[in-house]
């Protein structure tokens, strides 16, 4: 039977355990008011189910806060979501407008934690406007990879809905009756037979070509032929190389030269017949001064010198 000393024993002990275990739980519990924090805000435009004040915050993976609290927006339409966020994650995400927020599931629980990462493209537009002012800093926010295979599945849904199912199937089996009409015609049978006619007839010219492509008298044809192409190779190979080629091409040089000769006697014939037709060109105009002045030829003044840019000719 125990005593009264081991009672009291037993009573501070038990006490002092659950002094222990509720102060634990209070400096746990509170120390996150000691934290150096800072708040932001998302808005977002799907539903939070399983988001949870307390869940955690992340950035690219990395733990960086919590949620501080959960309510909808002055606008009725959106779901407001604060966040205390850690001050050095703050000054990372206050420094790059490419950051998203985003609800990822946590494993299979259902629960959910915010996510903030970079993202591209039509994501950076996903972000819904604001007709309110925020309490805090705002993060833009994206769906979630679930709200984006929801959507994808509606514009599926939507797109299919959009066909004309009724329509699609009258066609369809229109077509297979047309099929089954054609390949009960009795014409599908004689075009059959007459295919096979014809792919008889190819064989055997087939044969009768190959028989004439063997036979013994085509040989000699062939011994020419190839005879005949061996010349041809060496007259090109002694027009290139040989003497006559070498014949061709002085030919050639002296043709040339006698070409550039010509040209010259043909621009010096040029020259002088224009020379010809300036000197009648001054004779004409000297018998029609003359004629009209006979004086001139007594009490004229004699010609002036010709200037340096007539070539220095008299």
């Amino acid at each position: 039977m125990a005593t009264e000393p081991h009672k009291f024993q037993v009573g501070v002990f038990v006490i002092a355990s659950t002094a222990l275990a509720i102060g634990t739980i209070i400096w746990l519990g509170a120390s996150r008011y000691f934290e150096d924090t800072q708040q932001f805000v998302s808005y977002f435009s799907e539903s939070v189910q399983g988001l949870d004040p307390g869940a955690a915050v992340r950035y690219r993976g990395v733990p960086s806060g919590r949620v501080a609290g959960i309510r909808i927006a002055p606008d009725t339409e959106l779901i407001e979501v604060s966040m205390d966020i850690d001050v050095e994650t703050a000054k990372i995400i206050t420094k790059d407008p490419n950051l998203r927020t985003m609800l990822q599931l946590s494993g299979i629980t259902g629960l959910r934690y915010v996510e903030i990462d970079r993202r591209s493209g039509t994501a950076l537009r996903q972000s819904p406007t604001l007709t309110f002012d925020p309490p805090a800093p705002v993060l833009p926010s994206a769906q979630s990879s679930f709200k984006e295979i929801q959507s994808a599945l509606a514009d599926i849904y939507d797109q299919f809905m959009q066909m004309n199912l009724p329509s699609i199937a009258a066609e369809g089996r229109s077509v297979l009756e047309a099929a089954n009409t054609l390949l009960r015609d009795d014409r599908i049978d004689t075009i059959l037979t007459n295919l096979k006619s014809t792919s008889e007839s190819t064989r055997d010219i087939a044969r009768n070509v190959e028989a004439i492509t063997t036979n013994v008298k085509l040989a000699p044809a062939i011994d020419t032929a190839t005879q005949a192409s061996a010349a041809a190779k060496d007259l090109f190979v002694n027009l290139n190389s040989g003497p006559t080629g070498q014949q061709i091409s002085d030919t050639l040089e002296q043709i040339n030269r006698l070409a550039q000769s010509a040209q010259q006697v043909v621009l010096g014939l040029q020259y002088t017949v224009d020379r010809l037709d300036r000197t009648v060109d001054n004779l004409q105009s000297l018998t029609d001064e003359v004629r009209n002045q006979p004086s001139l030829l007594l009490f004229s003044s004699p010609p002036e010198q010709r200037r340096a840019s007539d070539g220095g000719q008299k």
